[in-house]
């Protein structure tokens, strides 16, 4: 039996982690990815293989997205079923060495003596990349034929809100995994192993308000923008959480947190300390367990906030809120905007063939105890979807978990030899 093949898989690791300044995903602050780079490395890896027809390739990127695209490998299987392993992506969060107090270059490849790898996308997603590259190469030249048809779907663009043009909304729109029906999917974008049975879905959102500059010595003519942007939000965030308090299907599913709402990132237009501002945005996300209907809830978080505008504009100012009235009469305006498409959570089929393949799988390769699922709500592109088009889709990865879009990005070497034995057991025993 094969097992994972360390110096390619750390050779090509390296590499895909050295273009990590070219693939980070922000593009509020200018950060479009290349994943054609990426790409490129992946297919050079496996050309003699597709030279040879062993490996079927497409390349799927839109017009004018020639930079962004997603790759579809086959092998084909000596029966008509079909196994996927699907959504490891080119893309990564950014990393900023210095402010974020990074121990060493966030895009260099680092391999410590106890078999620590270190960089930004070892775990989330380009140590993933690299192992199925290794996985496929090796089904080749092993002379494995699989029961069922392998298809490997790496994505473009999943760090960033979906957008059709690019990354798997594309890919399933082109009609590319449609064959995939006949079959499990395994989504290969997690850690610590799971099962993963569950995800959270995802809406972003931003609270933009107005106030009325001025000195702050004269805070009689001023509205802080500041303070009644934080306030809103903490009174936002309280209504959310009795509107969306734990879900009794959490603890079936084995979720480690329940539905969320906060604010992450605050701008305000201002350049003096001595200076009340007069205009403040505040984002952040609802994270919704997939027991809640996310688009009413989005809906509902904008009613609110029009509710309490409409509350600040009669002077019914809620007991402990700031000022939002000059002494003239002015008065501050809030206003909550959607941001990008939303991303629905998943509670996966606990009782399908490839959610009990997964769990055997993991418990022969790390153990019987390890085959405990759990469910997080971290977010995932249109596994949501997939599932109400009749794909049956469970979720596994590997490294670890907390170290998930943060500083110091590591996983161990280990993790990624038992998380090639776990493919290599899931396709022996898929019936």
């Amino acid at each position: 039996m094969h097992e994972l093949n360390e110096p390619r898989f750390l050779r090509l690791l390296t590499e895909l982690i050295g273009f990590g300044e070219k693939l980070q995903n922000a593009p509020g602050v200018g950060l479009i990815p290349e994943e054609a780079l990426p790409v490129a490395t992946v297919l050079r890896e496996l050309r003699p293989h597709i030279d040879s027809g062993a490996i079927e390739v497409q390349t799927l990127a839109a017009p004018g997205f020639e930079s962004r695209p997603s790759l579809v490998l086959t092998v084909r299987g000596e029966g008509p079923r079909t196994i996927g392993f699907v959504g490891a992506h080119f893309d990564v969060v950014p990393a900023d060495k210095i402010a974020e107090n990074w121990e060493r270059d966030p895009f260099t490849l680092w391999v410590g003596e106890d078999g620590t790898l270190y960089g930004r996308g070892v775990t989330d997603c380009l140590g993933h990349v690299a192992l199925i590259t290794d996985f496929l190469a090796q089904l080749v030249e092993q002379g494995i034929k699989p029961k069922r048809t392998v298809k490997v779907v790496l994505i473009a663009n999943e760090e960033e809100a979906p957008l059709p043009e690019i990354g798997l909304d594309y890919v399933v729109a082109q009609g590319a995994m449609d064959d995939l029906q006949n079959g499990s999917i395994y989504w290969l974008d997690s850690a610590d192993f799971g099962p993963t049975v569950g995800t959270g879905g995802i809406a972003m959102w931003r609270l933009e308000v107005t106030g009325v500059t001025g000195h702050s010595g004269m805070p009689q003519n001023c509205v802080n923008a500041l303070e009644v942007g934080m306030a809103a939000s903490l009174l936002l965030k309280e209504w959310f959480e009795s509107q969306y308090p734990p879900h009794a299907d959490e603890q079936r599913w084995g979720f480690l947190s329940s539905s969320s709402l906060k604010a992450t990132v605050i701008s305000v237009v201002n350049d003096k300390i001595t200076k009340i501002p007069g205009f403040a945005k505040i984002e952040g996300d609802m994270r919704l367990t997939p027991f809640y209907d996310l688009a009413d809830a989005r809906i509902r978080a904008v009613a609110f906030i029009q509710e309490l505008n409409a509350r600040l504009q009669k002077g019914d100012i809620p007991q402990g809120f700031p000022s939002v009235r000059t002494q003239a009469g002015e008065v501050a305006n809030i206003k909550l905007i959607s941001v990008g498409r939303m991303m629905e959570g998943i509670a996966c089929d606990l009782n399908s063939e490839g959610l009990r393949v997964l769990q055997q799988a993991i418990s022969k390769v790390r153990g019987e105890a390890a085959g405990r699922a759990f469910s997080m709500t971290g977010s995932l592109p249109l596994v949501r979807d997939l599932q109400r088009r009749g794909f049956d889709v469970q979720i596994t990865g590997f490294g670890r978990s907390t170290y998930y879009h943060a500083p110091n990005e590591q996983a161990k070497l280990e993790h990624f030899r038992q998380g090639f034995a776990i493919l290599r057991e899931i396709l022996a025993n898929a019936s």
